[in-house]
């Protein structure tokens, strides 16, 4: 299970303080709801890049004493399954719809345009949830931009943070995945 953390840094400073983060102490398994402190179940490394910047960096992993399962706590500028940042995503998108590109394949260029457009609709709806009461465009791209504007305003982090407390996957998950448990962090 993941459990999304908001340690205040951004990514190079995450990665150079490595095992030395703040890693937060949880009292309560989110899982069976025992109320022990969660115990240091060790570290794995992952992949994350940023602005063709690539670290590997250390997540640090929880396990409960009475239901046995772990939890991994995943910074909020990461997405579940995703090597790029939130931030890079963000302005991987807003670069494809103000055609300045970024230099990344094309690939890459489309993947992630085409899974924002395949959650567009939801977005739309997560944001207008939160409170946004503009109306919507009428142009596809032109509301691709504007939902993308309103993530940057929330702060990349932040939107990630609410959205799984309201969502059962990624943003950029594949519209019809269901698959990760993330639990709403504090």
């Amino acid at each position: 299970m993941i459990y999304y953390h908001n340690f205040q840094l951004r990514l190079l400073q995450y990665a150079e303080l490595g095992r030395e983060n703040a890693f937060p102490e949880i009292d309560c398994c989110p899982m069976c709801r025992a109320h022990n402190r969660l115990q240091r179940h060790g570290f794995y490394e992952r992949n994350a890049i940023e602005n063709g910047t690539v670290m590997r960096i250390p997540i640090c992993r929880l396990k409960c004493p009475d239901c046995r399962k772990t939890l991994s706590l995943l910074p909020v500028f990461l997405l579940p399954y995703f090597q790029n940042t939130m931030v890079f995503i963000v302005q991987l998108l807003l670069s494809v719809w103000l055609l300045r590109p970024l230099q990344v394949s094309r690939q890459l260029r489309r993947f992630y345009a085409g899974r924002f457009q395949a959650k567009q609709t939801d977005i739309a709806l997560f944001i207008r949830e939160s409170g946004d009461r503009q109306s919507c465009e009428v142009s596809p791209d032109r509301e691709a931009l504007r939902l993308l504007e309103r993530i940057l305003m929330l702060d990349p982090a932040d939107f990630v943070r609410q959205w799984w407390r309201h969502r059962l996957s990624s943003f950029m998950a594949a519209a019809d995945y269901r698959g990760a448990r993330v639990v709403p962090s504090l």
